[in-house]
C-alpha cells in the first residue's frame, strides 16, 4: 500500500530508546509447572487412587497366593491394574504435553510473523515482536494487527475485533465526522490481536505487548481462572450428587456380597475370605469408575 503522506519513522536509536522505555512486543507467560509435577499430578485423580489401592492390596493377596504354590499366572491381575494405571497416566500426561507444545509453537510463530513498517524514511519488515511504541505500521487486507495504535491514515478500513469484543467486522476511521460514539474501543485506534478484513490503513503504535488491550485481557485470564458461572456450578452440584450416589451404591454392593458369602458358610480362611472382599471391592470400584 502506498501512503499519501511521507513517514520518516523511528531511527535506530530511537527504536532502542522507546524498546527500553516501554519494554518488547512480548506477552509475559506464566511460570509452569514442572514437567515431574505435571505427571505426578494425574496421581492425584480419585479413579487413580481408588485403583492404586486396589492394586496395593490384589498385590498382597497374589504374592500370598505365589508362595502358597501358585503359579505365576496369579500376577496377570495386578499386572492388568498396573498397566491400566501406567496407560491412563501416561497418555494424560502426553496429550498435555502435546498441546503445551503446540500452543509454544503458535506463540513463536506469531512473535516471528513479518510486520511492515517504516523506519528511517524507509518501508522493511521486522519481526511482530520487533515492534516497539511509535512504530509507523503498514496495514492491509487480511493482516493481524501486531499492536494497538492510532490510525494515521485509512482507505475503507474495515476490522474484525471478534478476538477482544465479539464483532466480526468494525469500521475504522480517521474522519472525525464518521466516529461510532458507541464503540467498544475509539474508530480512530486499532487494537493487537485485531485482523483487517477490508482496506488498508496507517498506524502508529501507541502501546506493545502487555500493556495492549489483548495483553491485558490475556493476563487476566492468567491469574484469574476461579470464576464459575451457573452451568459450573450446577454441573458441579450434579457430579457431586452422582459420585456419592455410586459410593453408597458401591458400599451396598459390598456389604451384600459379603454377608452373603458369611451367610453360605464359606469362610474357611482368611486368605479365602480377603479373595472374595477384594473381588467385592473390585466391582464397587467398577461401579465408581463408571458413573465419575
Amino acid at each position: 500500500m502506498k501512503s499519501s503522506r511521507h513517514y520518516e519513522g523511528l531511527s535506530q536509536t530511537e527504536v532502542l530508546q522507546s524498546r527500553e522505555q516501554h519494554g518488547q512486543n512480548l506477552l509475559t507467560t506464566v511460570q509452569r509447572e514442572s514437567l515431574w509435577h505435571l505427571y505426578f499430578e494425574k496421581f492425584r485423580d480419585p479413579i487413580i487412587i481408588i485403583l492404586l489401592i486396589v492394586l496395593l492390596l490384589i498385590s498382597g493377596i497374589t504374592i500370598y497366593e505365589y508362595i502358597g504354590g501358585e503359579g505365576p499366572q496369579v500376577f496377570f491381575e495386578p499386572l492388568g491394574i498396573f498397566v491400566a494405571v501406567m496407560l491412563a497416566t501416561s497418555v494424560g500426561f502426553w496429550f498435555e504435553m502435546k498441546a503445551r507444545r503446540a500452543f509454544d509453537v503458535l506463540n513463536r510463530v506469531g512473535e516471528e510473523t513479518l510486520v511492515t513498517v517504516i523506519r528511517s524514511g524507509a518501508i522493511c519488515q521486522i519481526p511482530q515482536k520487533d515492534i516497539v511504541v511509535g512504530d509507523i505500521v503498514m496495514l492491509n487486507t487480511g493482516d493481524e494487527v501486531c499492536a494497538d495504535g492510532l490510525l494515521l491514515e485509512s482507505v475503507s478500513l474495515q476490522m474484525n475485533e471478534s478476538t477482544l469484543t465479539g464483532e466480526p467486522l468494525c469500521t475504522k476511521t480517521t474522519d472525525s465526522a464518521k466516529f461510532d460514539a458507541e464503540a467498544t474501543y475509539p474508530s480512530n485506534h486499532v487494537m493487537k490481536g485485531t485482523m483487517v478484513a477490508d482496506g488498508h490503513g496507517v498506524m502508529q503504535v501507541t502501546a506493545v505487548g502487555d500493556r495492549t488491550e489483548y495483553g491485558k485481557v490475556y493476563r487476566g485470564s492468567q491469574i484469574d481462572n476461579s470464576v464459575r458461572t451457573p452451568l459450573n456450578e450446577q454441573l458441579d452440584r450434579l457430579g457431586s450428587m452422582i459420585t456419592r450416589a455410586s459410593y453408597v451404591i458401591a458400599i451396598l454392593i459390598v456389604a451384600a456380597k459379603m454377608a452373603f458369602f458369611f451367610w453360605e458358610g464359606d469362610a474357611t480362611s482368611w486368605i479365602v475370605t480377603g479373595s472374595y472382599l477384594l473381588q467385592a471391592v473390585m466391582i464397587a470400584v467398577t461401579i465408581i469408575v463408571v458413573a465419575v
